[in-house]
């Protein structure tokens, strides 16, 4: 029905698409962007034809703390305007673009929780239905019930699969999955789920608890409190996991295994999909009780910047790779194929 797959890439996410098109085959399409001094972009595919292809056009909603935010064309919505520029001069020849994006962008902006404020994420929706966009691939949205916004299809991917690989080779035996607020409460409860279950296929018997820091904000300060820690006690001797869509500051990550170190938990790992990362978060994740926190590439992790932040060695953040899930997920979309069975 479409054509060959056909890959392009803005700036904020040059690093994953390049995996990406490694894992399948092929090259991405090449392109240039120009920043004029006026503070207009230029996107132009100088090589090249996409007529007729199935493309994919990549671009993070996001990007890590690390990259020149003084550079006024490098802004998250600059970003945002680069992928719509990509996909409104590819819509001509194509036979259908998929707007990928690893990370949503104002994926946090989905409710209208004070007066005269914009949804800015049914916007983004609005944006890429003008530009013609026919459907969007993104992970783990920061509300799934996001993609009731848009009018043409959305899906959703996830890293659980890249979780629960690493968690099973961790090899603990008394896991405590605990979310570190309500609303990842499901996700959690899914890890703990589907880690008992491959620990259970690998002939272990599982000795997973689950639970749930109860927290609250008082303005928008990202400076949460925690107010106790709901279906667990005694946590001596456990292993600790904690897990949630996306890190900025990390204070609600760093606050949640304070609360549980204090409950005699042992090690406490942290697998976020989205490393924001914002502000100090590095050198408060480094100093923090946190024996290692996992984060994927759906927004692009500079170590060596990292390290200027925490001044010097980064040794308690790991990369797992979401290249493949996304390779996977394209070449099924392009062949028309099902994507349920990438969940988990």
């Amino acid at each position: 029905m479409y054509g060959g797959i056909a890959i392009c890439s803005g700036r904020a996410s040059s690093k994953l698409a390049g995996d990406i098109c490694r894992i399948l085959g092929i090259e991405p399409e090449p392109v240039e962007f120009h920043d004029f001094s006026n503070g207009n972009m230029m996107v132009n595919f100088p090589g090249g034809t996409v007529r007729e292809k199935d493309v994919f056009v990549i671009q993070s909603g996001e990007r890590s703390v690390f990259r020149n935010r003084t550079d006024a064309y490098r802004t998250v919505s600059g970003d945002i305007i680069e992928m719509l520029q990509m996909i409104s001069a590819l819509k001509d020849s194509a036979s259908r673009i998929t707007a990928v994006t690893p990370y949503f962008p104002y994926a946090r902006s989905d409710k209208k929780d004070k007066p005269r404020i914009a949804i800015t994420a049914k916007m983004i929706f609005e944006l890429l239905e003008a530009v013609r966009t026919d459907r969007v691939l993104a992970m783990t949205l920061h509300c799934p019930q996001s993609q009731g916004f848009s009018n043409i299809p959305v899906d959703q991917l996830h890293a659980y699969t890249v979780f629960v690989r690493e968690i099973l080779a961790m090899g603990k035996e008394k896991l405590s999955f605990v979310a570190p607020d309500s609303g990842s409460i499901l996700d959690n409860d899914f890890l703990a789920l589907h880690t008992a279950k491959g620990i259970k296929e690998a002939g272990g018997s599982p000795d997973i608890t689950t639970g749930y820091v109860k927290k609250m904000r008082v303005d928008d300060s990202e400076n949460p409190l925690i107010r106790t820690v709901e279906g667990l006690d005694d946590l001596s001797g456990r292993t600790i996991l904690i897990s949630d869509d996306e890190i900025l500051s990390g204070k609600s990550i760093i606050l949640c295994a304070e609360t549980v170190a204090a409950r005699g938990a042992e090690e406490i790992y942290a697998f976020i999909t989205h490393p924001i990362l914002s502000g100090e978060a590095v050198r408060l994740i480094e100093e923090s009780p946190i024996t290692r926190l996992y984060i994927t590439d759906t927004v692009e992790f500079n170590r060596k910047e990292a390290e200027k932040v925490n001044g010097g060695p980064v040794s308690k953040i790991e990369i797992l790779s979401v290249a493949h899930i996304f390779a996977e997920a394209i070449k099924r979309i392009n062949e028309g194929r099902s994507l349920s069975s990438l969940y988990l």
